[in-house]
């Protein structure tokens, strides 16, 4: 094995300036710490964990709550996201840890359990719900966490003192209404969350806003009906999508377009609305003539549904959510203070990927 005296010789310095390179790096200069990285680099060399780690007095675990229960809706987006965070934890040197997720006392007492025993340096809170308690009890226990989402709804007080990374949905779902009023779709619907957290509004305000500046909504009227009719909020299931795009579809028989927030819903959305199709030829149905004119449906995080399925979406950029939460948590550990500069609160533009329907009649 290759012990810390031969990355000294290698890099021509003593056996504790590489230590502190690695223990307390602060207090070497930077021409020697690179000196000892490429050291370290050629030889290969792996500090010990456990010696580093009674040093320190940290466990080098980052713990993430994961939904369980019989309310957990399957999430594509999020299993990709926690690969993304377990292999940037690894070459951090950390390690993550899953609990489950049921409700918030019961989240809370598991993570009191966590910090009692040590065994847990950070946590990395997902998508605060209405009313969350969480970012204010680890606040007050002095539990360093970071949050994937922003902290909507919260005091500024608190909120302020939260680091988190977050994907500017709001101006990808309105670029994506744009691109279908562009395409020639004027009667465009949405399903989305009916959770009423920051998200779920966030998101629908890009939809209502991308129609407005369109010129579709006047006194929020669309096309003669309220815009209330014209959008429909449910739970992050493909059964749930699939119900409402049959309820859109029977309010508005015009229906061009309908933007979701989540490929699962999407997905519903597009299964429902071939069922409809079908039957619509099946039973000879006046409306058929939608057949020239389908309904194009768009859905958000760009998963393997979106690709299978082939319609257009809108791509996370989760790798660099996943590098900055980790950032976030090493400069936190360092003893970082938390202010309101960029660098502790981001926000990541994603990308539009448009794809062409295969039901679509036109290509634009």
């Amino acid at each position: 094995m290759v012990s810390i005296r031969d990355v000294a010789r290698k890099a021509g310095v003593s056996h504790q300036t590489v230590s502190n390179a690695i223990n307390s790096p602060s207090i070497v200069s930077q021409a020697t710490r690179e000196k000892i990285e490429q050291a370290i680099k050629e030889l290969g060399y792996k500090p010990n964990a456990s010696a580093r780690r009674l040093r320190s007095g940290r466990s080098d675990v980052v713990a993430v709550g994961i939904a369980a229960g019989e309310n957990r809706a399957p999430s594509p987006i999020f299993d990709e996201f926690l690969h993304l965070l377990a292999a940037e934890a690894n070459n951090d040197g950390k390690q993550i840890m899953l609990y489950p997720r049921i409700d918030e006392p019961s989240e809370i007492q598991h993570i009191q359990s966590l910090m009692e025993q040590s065994d847990v340096d950070a946590i990395v809170l997902n998508e605060l719900e209405v009313n969350d308690g969480r970012p204010s009890w680890l606040i007050e226990h002095d539990q360093p966490f970071v949050l994937f989402g922003r902290p909507w709804n919260l005091s500024p007080e608190v909120a302020s003192r939260i680091p988190w990374v977050d994907v500017d949905g709001y101006s990808a779902i309105k670029e994506m209404v744009s691109r279908l009023v562009a395409a020639g779709r004027r009667h465009i619907g949405y399903i989305g969350w009916s959770s009423g957290t920051g998200t779920a509004i966030n998101r629908y305000q890009g939809w209502y806003d991308g129609l407005k500046e369109a010129g579709l909504i006047v006194d929020d009227m669309y096309d003669g009906q309220p815009i209330d009719t014209w959008a429909i909020g449910t739970i992050e299931a493909m059964r749930a999508g699939e119900a409402a795009a049959a309820e859109l579809y029977q309010r508005h028989p015009g229906l061009d377009a309908i933007v979701c927030p989540s490929d699962n819903l999407a997905v519903g959305a597009l299964s429902s609305i071939s069922h409809i199709v079908k039957h619509a030829v099946i039973d000879g149905n006046p409306n058929v003539n939608m057949l020239s004119r389908p309904v194009w449906v768009t859905g958000f995080d760009d998963s393997a549904l979106a690709h299978a399925f082939s319609f257009p979406s809108i791509r996370q950029p989760l790798t660099v959510v996943a590098k900055e939460l980790l950032r976030m948590t090493r400069d936190m550990l360092a003893g970082a203070p938390i202010t309101d500069e960029p660098r502790w609160h981001e926000l990541l533009k994603p990308e539009l990927v448009w794809r062409q329907s295969p039901y679509a009649d036109i290509e634009r």
